[in-house]
């Protein structure tokens, strides 16, 4: 029926997301369901061990559907190939990101060589006093790390690099059969092997007669030396940490039909890697180079089940090899007789394109797609960052043909592969910087899928081993190209991360706040293993222009709140570059005032008299002047305080403004307002004058008093 042939707009946003391997799936009108129907369980992903790879185009068989990917699918393969549980497998990308972190500052120490996990340790290889030194000062940061010296034999140099080795290499071997240039386990390997095989790119099938039918050489055969070169074994003889290794023909594998993936204008099918910003902020995909095919190929089309599902978007910048898709030997530099370049030799670059312009209802997302039920697209592989790869380092790789794999990096170096035009020209061969591991199983198509250790970014596949004539696997490996140098290459492009939304602890839900108080908060990191390195959270205050506040390790954000009395309304979203959580909004009422406590009513002040009576107003006694003694019938003195009952009562003033400068005890400012006095000075002054007297008076009558007793006596 119709509605089992498409999803609407808003399930297909959700459903397909664009995120690694598999999928990075958005669909629309023309995308069909998956061949599992709703409310049905997922197909089992298939087992490395079933053979997964496909066969070519020209072989007229059809490429099987992949498997669809679930969460359980990645807990399995993270089980089955490290044995180790998720939570073990992201500690273990923690640790990796540690080792790489020390690689990145021990790297240009005199004495480095090499870094690799081992047991639960990083161990770093080289020697001498600086790197002793600086080893020391990252063990106080960094637990378990430590240093170990080089074997040194009869031989007498010491390679410091794989940059290094690989130039010196082509110089005086030359590019023929060379493979790779590898760090591995402490020590640099060279490995060598017909990598000059025409299927790489091409549709036909390996026949008796191709490169790549051949069985692998041995060390001592591969690469026979040209005019005034030396043998690989010669060159090897010299380094008392290099060693050579015969190898199997390495494959590009974008040449698969049908399946979970993108399928290129010009025929290859490849798969979505992370997805990432421009340098405008505009939202794109990363993946393998060489599924532009230099350039060739111009638009991607998302495909499900081997359907198409509409267009995903457009080929933008791209780079397979060296700068411009250059070759080993770089045309474009100087060359000796010997067609060695002089001035690069190396010439080594990456495997990573940008697929840009995305349809408008595509919403790439920051996690590598588990893939499982349609109708619950999440949990995916939550992305917080990119690390280097280090040996040792436990990674998963997804991918349309073969779903997830997991294993170790067996080596890091510099991995030699042909190019789109190696059928007709042999010497179209690139060089990239990349990592390889012998337990991570890969098939054509899985070409630009994302490696992971646990919540960082490695790397994007690449390349895998090839066939002998008889369909054998000689021995498998996978090499993805190193994420960091793909975006090294991609000036202002940066890494979509996933964010967590902000969250308010205090005040308290529901709470209030006071002028000056710290709002704190915090970010969660789960479901990832940490959160963003560099992560802020921007505040925006109502009516006023947005601020960023940073988040620490632990996620731990916070600001001082506005002095006023009004409500705070706030947004807050957490940010790294152009990533987003997305906004909250949050509004906390001011803290009401304190209620005081009303003051106890007062008797009201006796009015201050006008004017004195005459008798105290005028009266002045010196303290040597007697004063007449009463007669016994007199009255007593004391009378004399209370005014007279003549005194009229005072009137109440009439209202007026008092002088400047005065204190008003009112309420409102009038001078009789709220019942309180007027403390103006032409009130207090006669009543100082008159209390002044009346005292003066009552001591003098008391002295009297007390000198006609005596008399009497």
């Amino acid at each position: 029926m119709a509605h089992d042939l498409g999803f609407s707009a808003v399930t297909l946003r959700r459903v397909l997301a664009l995120g690694a391997a598999a999928g990075v799936l958005a669909s629309s009108a023309y995308a069909a369901v998956p061949a599992f129907a709703a409310g049905e369980s997922s197909p089992t992903p298939a087992s490395p061990s079933q053979g997964t790879a496909s066969p070519s185009p020209a072989s007229g068989s059809t490429a099987p559907a992949s498997p669809a990917l679930s969460q359980a699918a990645l807990d399995d393969a993270v089980q089955r190939d490290l044995k180790l549980t998720p939570q073990q497998f992201e500690a273990a990308g923690q640790l990796g990101a540690q080792a790489a972190q020390a690689a990145v500052q021990l790297r240009q120490v005199p004495g480095y060589v090499g870094i690799r996990i081992e047991h639960g340790s990083i161990t770093v290889s080289g020697s001498g006093r600086e790197l002793k030194t600086a080893v020391a000062a990252l063990a106080g940061t960094i637990s378990g790390l430590s240093l170990e010296a080089p074997a040194v034999g009869a031989r007498s140099e010491l390679a410091v690099s794989t940059e290094q080795l690989f130039q010196a290499y082509l110089r005086d071997v030359g590019p023929q059969d060379l493979q790779a240039v590898m760090y591995a386990g402490g020590k640099f390997v060279i490995r060598t092997g017909g990598i000059n095989a025409p299927e790489a790119l091409s549709p036909e099938p390996a026949t008796a007669s191709s490169p790549s039918a051949a069985p692998s050489p041995s060390p001592s055969e591969s690469a026979s030396p040209g005019a005034g070169k030396i043998t690989p074994a010669q060159f090897v003889s010299r380094y008392a940490n290099v060693e050579l290794d015969g190898g199997t023909p390495l494959k590009s594998e974008a040449d698969v039909a049908g399946g979970i993936g993108y399928q290129s204008d010009i025929g290859y099918v490849c798969s979505t890697g992370f997805s990432a910003f421009d340098p405008t902020g505009l939202p794109t995909v990363l993946t393998a180079g060489h599924c532009a095919s230099d350039g060739a190929a111009k638009t991607a089309t998302l495909e499900f089940q081997g359907v198409p599902a509409g267009l995903l978007g457009k080929f933008g910048f791209s780079q397979f090899g060296g700068p411009g898709n250059t070759r080993v030997l770089d045309p474009t530099t100087p060359i000796g007789p010997d067609q060695a370049a002089v001035t690069n030799p190396g010439n080594v670059g990456t495997d990573i394109s940008v697929i840009q312009s995305l349809r408008q209802d595509i919403d790439p997302l920051p996690a590598a797609s588990t893939w499982g039920n349609p109708s619950q697209p999440a949990p995916d592989v939550k992305i917080i960052g990119s690390e280097e790869p280090v040996v040792g380092m436990p990674i998963c790789r997804s991918g349309r043909t073969s779903a997830w794999s997991c294993g170790t990096v067996d080596a890091v170096g510099i991995f030699i592969v042909p190019g789109p035009g190696y059928a007709s020209d042999k010497k179209d061969i690139r060089a990239f910087n990349g990592f390889l591991s012998y337990g991570v199983q890969s098939s054509g198509g899985d070409s630009g899928g994302p490696y992971v250790s646990g919540n960082y970014a490695v790397g994007t596949h690449s390349a895998g081993d090839t066939p002998d004539q008889n369909g054998n696997v000689i021995q498998n490996f996978a090499v993805g190209a190193t994420l960091r140098n793909s975006l090294a290459v991609l000036p202002g492009y940066q890494l979509e991360l996933f964010l967590n939304k902000p969250s308010v602890t205090a005040p308290a839900a529901g709470g209030t706040y006071d002028s000056g108080q710290t709002i704190a908060g915090t970010v969660a990191a789960a479901p990832a293993s940490a959160i963003a390195a560099g992560s802020k959270v921007r505040i925006t205050l109502q009516g006023q222009g947005p601020f960023e506040v940073p988040v620490d390790a632990a996620g731990n954000w916070s600001f001082t709140a506005p002095q006023g009395r009004d409500p705070l309304h706030f947004t807050a979203e957490t940010v790294n570059g152009y990533s987003r959580s997305g906004t909250t909004t949050f509004e906390f009422a001011a803290t009401p005032p304190a209620p005081t406590s009303p003051a106890p009513p007062s008797s009201p002040a006796p009015p201050a008299p006008t004017s004195p009576p005459a008798s105290i107003a005028t009266a002045s006694p010196s303290p040597t002047q007697a004063s007449p003694a009463p007669s016994p019938t007199q009255a007593s003195p004391a009378a004399v305080v209370t005014p007279p009952a003549s005194t009229p009562a005072p009137s109440t003033p009439a209202p007026s403004t008092p002088p400047a400068g005065l204190a008003i005890t009112g309420g409102n400012g009038s001078a009789d307002a709220g019942g309180l006095a007027y403390t103006g000075a032409t009130a207090l002054v006669p009543a100082a004058v008159a209390a002044a007297a009346a005292v003066a008076v009552g001591i003098v009558l008391m002295v009297l008093v007390r000198r006609r007793k005596r008399g009497s006596d």
